[in-house]
Protein backbone atom coordinates (compact mmCIF):
# COMPACT_ATOMS: atom_id res chain seq x y z
CA UNK A 1 0.00 0.00 0.00
CA UNK A 2 1.23 3.50 -0.71
CA UNK A 3 0.84 5.98 1.66
CA UNK A 4 2.63 9.54 2.15
CA UNK A 5 4.25 9.99 5.69
CA UNK A 6 5.64 12.53 7.86
CA UNK A 7 9.24 11.39 8.03
CA UNK A 8 10.43 10.82 11.90
CA UNK A 9 14.14 11.30 12.58
CA UNK A 10 14.70 7.78 13.45
CA UNK A 11 14.08 7.55 9.46
CA UNK A 12 15.90 10.25 8.52
CA UNK A 13 18.47 7.74 7.45
CA UNK A 14 16.48 6.14 5.05
CA UNK A 15 15.91 8.97 3.12
CA UNK A 16 19.70 9.67 2.85
CA UNK A 17 19.64 6.53 1.30
CA UNK A 18 16.78 7.69 -0.78
CA UNK A 19 18.75 11.15 -1.75
CA UNK A 20 21.89 9.77 -2.44
CA UNK A 21 20.36 7.20 -4.99
CA UNK A 22 17.83 9.50 -6.63
CA UNK A 23 20.73 12.46 -7.05
CA UNK A 24 23.51 9.67 -7.32
CA UNK A 25 22.34 9.03 -11.32
CA UNK A 26 21.99 12.61 -12.07
CA UNK A 27 25.76 13.32 -10.64
CA UNK A 28 27.79 12.06 -13.72
CA UNK A 29 25.50 12.89 -16.35
CA UNK A 30 26.10 16.73 -15.04
CA UNK A 31 29.69 16.33 -14.00
CA UNK A 32 28.76 16.95 -10.20
CA UNK A 33 31.51 15.88 -7.15
CA UNK A 34 31.73 16.02 -3.95
CA UNK A 35 34.48 17.69 -4.31
CA UNK A 36 33.00 20.13 -6.96
CA UNK A 37 29.57 20.47 -5.53
CA UNK A 38 29.52 18.86 -1.92
CA UNK A 39 25.68 20.50 -1.38
CA UNK A 40 24.09 18.17 -3.72
CA UNK A 41 22.09 15.96 -1.71
CA UNK A 42 23.82 12.88 -3.70
CA UNK A 43 26.73 13.83 -1.31
CA UNK A 44 24.96 14.84 1.94
CA UNK A 45 26.44 13.54 5.10
CA UNK A 46 24.44 12.08 7.98
CA UNK A 47 22.97 14.19 9.89
CA UNK A 48 22.90 16.57 6.85
CA UNK A 49 18.45 15.82 6.45
CA UNK A 50 18.25 16.69 10.09
CA UNK A 51 19.54 19.84 9.33
CA UNK A 52 17.37 20.87 6.53
CA UNK A 53 14.36 20.09 8.78
CA UNK A 54 15.87 22.28 11.03
CA UNK A 55 15.53 25.58 8.63
CA UNK A 56 12.39 24.74 9.20
CA UNK A 57 11.71 22.20 6.64
CA UNK A 58 8.60 19.69 6.26
CA UNK A 59 10.23 16.11 5.49
CA UNK A 60 7.79 14.04 4.39
CA UNK A 61 8.13 10.42 2.23
CA UNK A 62 6.01 8.15 -0.26
CA UNK A 63 6.00 4.81 1.46
CA UNK A 64 4.92 1.63 -0.31
CA UNK A 65 4.83 -1.46 2.01
CA UNK A 66 6.85 0.24 4.46
CA UNK A 67 9.67 1.12 2.59
CA UNK A 68 10.44 4.71 1.54
CA UNK A 69 10.80 4.63 -2.21
CA UNK A 70 11.10 8.60 -2.30
CA UNK A 71 10.63 11.86 -0.25
CA UNK A 72 11.11 16.04 -0.54
CA UNK A 73 11.40 18.54 1.88
CA UNK A 74 8.46 21.67 1.30
CA UNK A 75 8.94 25.23 3.16
CA UNK A 76 8.03 29.01 3.06
CA UNK A 77 10.08 30.78 1.59
CA UNK A 78 12.20 33.17 3.70
CA UNK A 79 12.07 35.73 0.90
CA UNK A 80 8.92 35.94 -0.87
CA UNK A 81 5.81 35.90 0.96
CA UNK A 82 2.94 33.72 -0.14
CA UNK A 83 5.37 31.50 -1.78
CA UNK A 84 6.77 27.89 -0.40
CA UNK A 85 9.44 25.85 -1.95
CA UNK A 86 9.76 22.44 -2.38
CA UNK A 87 13.23 21.21 -2.40
CA UNK A 88 15.28 17.87 -3.33
CA UNK A 89 12.86 15.60 -4.12
CA UNK A 90 14.17 12.24 -4.90
CA UNK A 91 12.51 8.87 -5.84
CA UNK A 92 14.70 5.82 -6.20
CA UNK A 93 16.29 4.78 -9.74
CA UNK A 94 14.63 1.19 -9.49
CA UNK A 95 10.72 2.56 -8.19
CA UNK A 96 10.63 5.63 -10.85
CA UNK A 97 8.00 5.71 -13.39
CA UNK A 98 5.33 4.85 -10.91
CA UNK A 99 3.64 8.27 -9.91
CA UNK A 100 5.91 8.76 -6.63
CA UNK A 101 7.51 11.63 -7.90
CA UNK A 102 3.62 13.19 -8.94
CA UNK A 103 2.32 12.16 -5.41
CA UNK A 104 5.40 14.00 -3.48
CA UNK A 105 4.81 17.14 -5.70
CA UNK A 106 1.08 16.87 -5.01
CA UNK A 107 1.89 16.46 -1.34
CA UNK A 108 3.84 19.68 -1.79
CA UNK A 109 1.66 21.57 -3.00
CA UNK A 110 -1.20 20.18 -0.21
CA UNK A 111 1.26 21.86 2.36
CA UNK A 112 1.88 24.75 1.01
CA UNK A 113 -1.44 25.62 0.11
CA UNK A 114 -2.53 24.18 3.75
CA UNK A 115 0.56 27.06 4.81
CA UNK A 116 -1.37 29.65 2.90
CA UNK A 117 0.49 29.92 -0.46
CA UNK A 118 0.05 31.00 -3.62
CA UNK A 119 2.73 29.65 -5.46
CA UNK A 120 5.38 26.40 -5.29
CA UNK A 121 8.58 26.93 -6.38
CA UNK A 122 11.40 24.57 -7.39
CA UNK A 123 15.22 24.87 -8.28
CA UNK A 124 16.87 22.62 -11.08
CA UNK A 125 19.91 21.95 -12.62
CA UNK A 126 18.80 23.72 -15.84
CA UNK A 127 20.93 21.55 -18.18
CA UNK A 128 18.36 18.94 -17.44
CA UNK A 129 15.81 18.91 -19.91
CA UNK A 130 14.09 16.11 -18.79
CA UNK A 131 13.69 16.69 -15.31
CA UNK A 132 12.28 20.30 -16.94
CA UNK A 133 10.06 18.93 -19.10
CA UNK A 134 8.51 16.88 -15.85
CA UNK A 135 7.98 19.28 -14.08
CA UNK A 136 6.08 21.76 -16.81
CA UNK A 137 3.89 18.40 -17.82
CA UNK A 138 3.04 18.82 -13.83
CA UNK A 139 1.83 22.36 -14.69
CA UNK A 140 5.05 24.06 -13.52
CA UNK A 141 6.39 26.98 -15.35
CA UNK A 142 10.48 28.33 -15.78
CA UNK A 143 10.27 31.57 -13.98
CA UNK A 144 13.78 31.92 -14.44
CA UNK A 145 16.55 30.38 -16.07
CA UNK A 146 20.24 30.16 -16.47
CA UNK A 147 21.17 31.76 -12.99
CA UNK A 148 24.94 30.91 -11.85
CA UNK A 149 25.65 30.81 -8.62
CA UNK A 150 29.02 30.48 -6.47
CA UNK A 151 29.99 26.97 -6.06
CA UNK A 152 27.75 25.14 -8.51
CA UNK A 153 29.10 23.90 -11.53
CA UNK A 154 26.20 23.84 -13.24
CA UNK A 155 23.05 26.67 -14.33
CA UNK A 156 19.83 26.74 -11.95
CA UNK A 157 16.08 27.25 -13.50
CA UNK A 158 13.73 28.05 -11.05
CA UNK A 159 10.05 26.81 -11.97
CA UNK A 160 6.58 27.58 -10.41
CA UNK A 161 3.49 26.10 -10.12
CA UNK A 162 0.27 28.68 -8.86
CA UNK A 163 -1.89 27.21 -6.38
CA UNK A 164 -5.65 27.41 -6.42
CA UNK A 165 -7.21 28.32 -3.23
CA UNK A 166 -9.29 25.91 -1.71
CA UNK A 167 -13.11 27.13 -1.59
Amino acid sequence: MTTIIDVPPERYDECLEVLHAGFGTEAPEFGLTAANTPTNPAFWAPGEVARVVARPAQLFAVEVDGRILGCAFVSPSRSEPGTWTLRHLAVRPEARHRGYGEALVAEGVSRARDGGALTLRIGIIGENTRLSSWYHRLGFVTVDAGQRYPGLVFSVDHLELAIEAVA
